[in-house]
């Protein structure tokens, strides 16, 4: 599409060639998917243990009287699988209901399935608020002590509130800790200057998870040396996600992401080219070096 004596050319979102596209599985999509298997709930020890993230006891259970009084948070209790029994209640074909105790309490969840559905399917039902302890565990001694790199700059405080951290830098995890209903892990971890802080995920491969999993978090390698044309200078502001006049389009790339429009316009001196973010932040680059921004 050609504007008319405006001298600018636009586009809608443009999404720039990404340098080293992965062709096959990431070795940290890999790593997830060695030692994190699916099981169907067919597969459940007595015994297993789920860590619960909600103040209250979600609508999905069954609370057998006597139960909690409401005055009580469930937030950081531990649920036992305990079993599982088949029930009729209206005549009709058996389904199985998974049983659960807490500090002495009883509760039920109601597959609505056969245990021939469950078998074939490999079911696993849905209960926002548990955490599977076994993963979170094998989490734990995989990953404790490891030095990654980190991928986003979004941390989280000890209080859960978001703070501005680094990218591609070097960290090392101090823990794994339980997370939310949405991200049950927590990874904590030390940076290569003393800061601590977290980030949560999902145990699922990106391929199975739109969700924010490992892969999208952390590399196993050090990205700095697929970068090594790149003055220190300019990778210091690309760990920060920042720019600063001279960085090339790839190192505004590499810190703040692709661009949602972009801009050519011609001018008397050359073709000059914005990029524009829905964050209100916008880049001028002039024969491919930054000019002017505002972030």
């Amino acid at each position: 599409m050609t504007s008319c004596f405006t001298g600018v050319e636009s586009t809608g979102k443009i999404t720039l060639p990404e340098e080293n596209r992965a062709e096959k599985q990431s070795p940290e999509d890999a790593f997830i998917e060695s030692y994190f298997v699916p099981q169907g709930c067919d597969s459940w020890r007595v015994g297993k243990a789920f860590y619960y993230t909600d103040e209250k006891l979600s609508f999905v259970f069954q609370a057998e009287r006597p139960t909690f009084p409401d005055s009580v948070s469930l937030k950081g209790k531990i649920f036992t699988y305990t079993g599982s029994v088949e029930e009729s209640p209206f005549g009709g074909e058996k389904k199985v209901v998974l049983l659960f105790e807490c500090e002495g309490y009883k509760f039920r969840y109601d597959t609505d399935k056969t245990r021939a559905e469950i078998a074939r399917m490999k079911y696993t039902p849905l209960i926002p608020p548990f955490i599977d302890l076994d993963d979170l565990n094998m989490a734990r001694s995989l990953l404790k002590g490891r030095t990654l790199y980190i991928k986003t700059p979004m941390w989280y405080d000890r209080n859960g509130d978001a703070i501005d951290g680094r990218k591609l830098i070097p960290v090392e995890v101090l823990d794994i800790r339980p997370g939310n209903n949405v991200l049950p892990v927590e990874v904590w971890f030390k940076d290569d200057k003393g800061n601590e802080a977290g980030v949560f995920m999902s145990l699922l491969t990106s391929a199975r998870s739109q969700y924010i999993t490992f892969d999208r978090l952390f590399s196993f390698e050090n990205p700095r040396l697929q970068y090594k044309e790149i003055q220190d200078e300019a990778w210091e502001q690309i760990t920060l996600s920042r720019v600063k006049a001279g960085m090339t389009k790839a190192e505004c790339k590499l810190s703040l992401g692709n661009p949602d429009e972009v801009k050519k316009i011609p001018t008397y001196s050359g073709l000059r080219e914005q990029w524009i973010y829905n964050s209100g932040a916008y880049l001028f680059f002039v024969d491919g070096l930054l000019t002017e921004y505002r972030l």
